[in-house]
Formats: structure tokens, C-alpha cells, sequence
């Protein structure tokens, strides 16, 4: 044997070609970046309107780089290594800033220290895509500057930076990304991460709660709370007991990688406990309205929710009791459900909002008056949703507010109050008619629709595929033996 190994000497020789074309590719990257520049600013006006202002080499290398997943991070970088020797050259800059509560897009920017007139031309820019109101706080943003080293700060030229990009992702599926071209201007660009969509199936059997279950079998937070808000009209979650058993089909999407951007819409559930099965399908109605029907097209919605808040216990019921804070035995008109600060609160049914304020020992309040004189009432809020006021129309199922313990509370728990022509109600023992039957003509069309989705639904690949158990394949059990005297031991 002469030592030598080709398939090693094969492997090393595959590794250098790799290292090489790809430090080739990168070089070639950050050349023609400094082309486009150079050229961007020798011609920006004899740039095509299309381009923004870039010349078409610059406009084909920012589409190849959108295509190849290159962040205008990875390209800025690039630039610093180029000019990490030039003297003359400007001094790039990246900040990454948060967005917080009360700041408009233009005081983040003058914050960091763009210019006005910077600013209100990158804002501008951006509109037409992402209006500056949609700016939220908690919002990551990722800034942009050049400066001169030659140049001369005076006071009356602020922060001496030109503001030249701005880059983030409003959502999952989106990037955003502005550029200051050679006129002194901005445009804007999107990307859109491609997605694809996909019919999945999480079906169970509880052994804790519905939330855990539906979680373990591949939905979503998001799709736990959309099928608690159809099933609650029906279904009082305190009656849920080990062994009861649930279905869901949903749209789910992903990216080229396989990774889970989002789910979609729920087409189907399913939910067998201790009453009757309940069993919806999706349906879009030709006007428009939207909603859960049983297989024979009845309305799955209610006038009122029973339980307008999800993962909630029943901490006092509707009737007589002894008050925690007065120490009295006093009528108790609502129903109390202890959850944890912050948990969301919906709206029992569509309504008007009346009054969102303060209201004595009942701390921050809601009250919506619905159809058919029925009113609700939601009290020791820690706060409420954004919009809640009152005049303002709420649909059903719509987040008003957040459980707190304001006003005479023992701790965090949502009140809940049903009234009917001004006399309190029993939430929990409401039984109300449901709010739709699909009849004649429109009935055979949600009957195509239903049997659609039973196609769908039996087709439909787990949300979540099982781990495979491991199989014993063989099992040897040994015995050691200790020799007398000699204190070795020894195998069979």
C-alpha cells in the first residue's frame, strides 16, 4: 500500500474548486455593484424611468440579487470591504432600530439621524407600497447612512448623514427595501418570499385540553383560537373531558425550504365530546358573507358567544354569592373567568360599542348592544383594543380588550355580563337560535362546496407526520463472572 488515498485526494481537490468559484462569484458581485454605482452617478439622467433611476446593469444585479436571497445587508457589507483602504470614499453605516410606542416613521429617521428633507423623500417613496400610518411599534428596521469624511459638520446641517436605504419585513412573505439613487431621489422595491399553498389535516384525542392536543397534532396557535371562536357558540369548554375527539383541515403555507411561514383558513372541523358530534365546513356565501355550516347548510354562529375568551376558567357563576370584597352575600349578574393578564377578549356577537371606559368598581368596561335588544358587558379590562370606542361597529369574534384586574378585583378574570331588554341573563345557559339555513338554490351550491372539501379533507397529509418508534431489533443480556481469588472477570 502506497498511503495514498484518491478518493480523499478527490474530496480535497472538490472542497478547494467550491471555495474558489464561490470566492469567485462574490468578487464578481461586489465589481459589478461598484459598476452600477460609478455608472448611476456618471448617467442618472439618462436612465430609464423603469429602472428608478439605475442604469440596466444595476437594475438586472439588483434582480439577480433579489432571486439569489441577497440582503441589502450582504451588499452593504460588501461595499465596506471594498472600501475599507479608500480614504476620499464615504464612510457607510448600518443601525437597526426598534420602533416604539407613540414614534411616527419620520421621528424614527430624524432619531437616527436622517436628515428632513431625507426623510420626508424616503417616506414619500415608500407610500405607495407601505403607507408611514402602518408603521407599528415593536417594528424592526434596518438604516442606512453615508457620510462624507472630508465634509464639515456645521449646526445648521444636522447630523451631516445621507440617509441611503432602508430595509424591512412588515410581514413574513414581505421585504422592503429603499434606496437613495444618484439624483438625490428614493424608490422603493418589494420582494415577495414565494410560497406555496397546502391542504393539511391535525385530528386527535384530547388528554389534557383541546389547545394542547390540536397543538401536538401540527395546528397553530392561530388556528386553535379561529376553531375555538366557531366550536364556541356551541360548545362550553368546561365539559371537554379526556378522550373527546377533534378534526381540523387547513390551509398551511410554506417556503422553497419547506419551513411554515403561515397558516390560512380553516375548510373543516370536527369536535365528538360528551353531547352532540358538530361537524362545519367553510362556506363563502355569492354576497359575500363568510362562515362555518353544518353538513345539512345550518349556521354554526349564534346571536352570542357563550365564552367570548379562549384557555379561560369559570372562577364564579352567574347568581347568588358572597362577595370576595364586600364580604356580603349579593346577586353576582355575570359570569367571572380567571385567565392570566393580557389573554384577549371577543366580542360575543356583532354590535355597537355603547361605552369603553372607566366605570367605578368595574375598572376598565365595555358594553355592546347587539340585535334583538341583547346587550354584553366586559369589565376589569387591563386595557383595550386598538380602535374600541364608543360608536364603533364590532363584529363577532373581533378582540376588544385584554383581561386585567382593574376596579374591585381580586385578581386578573374577565366579568361577563348578557342582558336581554335590561334584565341579566345567565351566559352560560343561553340557548339562542342560530343566525342562517341555507335554503333552495343556494343550499345545492354550499352541497358542491361541502363535498369538495370531504375530497380535500380525505386527501389531506398530516399537519404533523408521527415520529417513527424505535424497532428492537435484537437484545443480548451479558453476565459477568468473577473468578474466585483472582478478582477478573470474565464473559461466556
Amino acid at each position: 500500500m502506497s498511503g495514498f488515498d484518491v478518493r480523499l485526494a478527490d474530496a480535497h481537490r472538490s472542497r478547494a474548486l467550491v471555495f474558489f468559484a464561490t470566492l469567485t462569484m462574490a468578487l464578481l458581485l461586489v465589481a459589478a455593484i461598484l459598476v452600477s454605482r460609478t455608472m448611476a452617478g456618471t448617467s442618472a439622467s439618462a436612465a430609464a424611468p423603469e429602472t428608478g433611476g439605475l442604469d440596466p446593469a444595476g437594475a438586472a444585479l439588483m434582480a439577480e440579487a433579489a432571486e439569489a436571497a441577497l440582503t441589502l445587508d450582504d451588499m452593504v457589507m460588501a461595499e465596506h470591504a471594498v472600501f475599507a483602504n479608500c480614504i476620499d470614499c464615504p464612510v457607510l453605516m448600518a443601525a437597526e432600530v426598534t420602533v416604539r410606542s407613540g414614534q411616527t416613521f419620520a421621528s424614527v429617521l430624524a432619531e437616527a439621524g436622517a436628515s428632513r428633507i431625507d426623510a420626508a423623500r424616503a417616506i414619500a417613496a415608500l407610500d405607495p407600497i407601505y403607507p408611514a400610518r402602518s408603521l407599528r411599534a415593536g417594528q424592526s428596521l434596518n438604516l442606512f447612512f453615508e457620510r462624507d469624511p472630508l465634509q464639515r459638520i456645521s449646526a445648521d446641517e444636522e447630523s451631516g448623514l445621507t440617509l441611503t436605504g432602508i430595509s424591512f419585513r412588515p410581514d413574513q412573505e414581505r421585504t422592503l427595501t429603499v434606496a437613495r439613487t444618484a439624483d438625490g431621489q428614493y424608490r422603493t422595491r418589494e420582494a415577495v418570499m414565494t410560497v406555496e399553498r397546502e391542504i393539511v389535516r391535525a385530528r386527535g384525542e384530547i388528554s389534557s385540553s383541546l389547545y394542547a392536543a390540536a397543538l401536538n397534532a401540527g395546528a397553530t396557535d392561530r388556528i386553535v383560537t379561529d376553531m375555538a371562536l366557531v366550536l364556541g357558540h356551541a360548545v362550553d369548554f368546561r365539559t371537554i373531558r379526556y378522550g373527546d375527539t377533534f378534526d381540523i383541515v387547513f390551509e398551511r403555507y410554506t417556503n422553497r425550504a419547506g419551513e411554515v411561514i403561515r397558516t390560512g383558513r380553516i375548510l373543516y372541523m370536527t369536535f365528538e365530546g360528551r353531547g352532540r358530534p358538530l361537524e362545519y365546513f367553510r362556506y363563502e356565501a355569492p354576497d359575500g358573507d363568510i362562515g362555518y355550516y353544518t353538513a345539512e347548510g345550518e349556521s354554526a354562529a349564534r346571536l352570542l358567544m357563550k365564552m367570548p375568551i379562549n384557555g379561560a376558567r369559570i372562577s364564579s357563576q352567574f347568581g347568588m354569592r358572597f362577595h370576595p370584597i364586600r364580604r356580603t352575600n349579593r346577586p353576582h349578574n355575570g359570569t367571572d373567568f380567571a385567565a392570566p393578564t393580557g389573554t384577549p377578549i371577543y366580542a360575543a356577537g356583532s354590535g355597537t360599542v355603547e361605552r369603553a371606559d372607566w366605570f367605578g368598581t368595574f375598572g376598565n368596561y365595555i358594553r355592546i348592544r347587539h340585535a334583538n335588544g341583547y346587550q354584553t358587558a366586559y369589565a376589569h379590562l387591563n386595557g383595550f383594543a386598538r380602535g374600541i370606542r364608543a360608536g364603533t361597529r364590532v363584529t363577532q369574534g373581533q378582540t376588544i380588550g385584554y383581561v386585567g384586574t382593574t376596579g374591585a378585583s381580586t385578581g386578573p378574570h374577565l366579568h361577563y355580563e348578557v342582558h336581554l331588554n335590561g334584565r341579566p341573563l345567565n351566559p352560560m345557559s343561553l340557548d339562542l337560535p342560530t343566525g342562517r339555513r341555507l335554503e333552495s338554490n343556494e343550499l345545492n351550491v354550499f352541497r358542491a362546496e361541502r363535498d369538495r372539501i370531504i375530497a380535500l379533507r380525505d386527501q389531506a397529509p398530516a399537519a404533523r407526520e408521527e415520529e417513527p418508534q424505535p424497532v428492537l431489533v435484537a437484545e443480548r443480556s451479558e453476565e459477568r463472572r468473577v473468578s474466585a481469588g483472582s478478582g477478573a472477570s470474565a464473559r461466556p
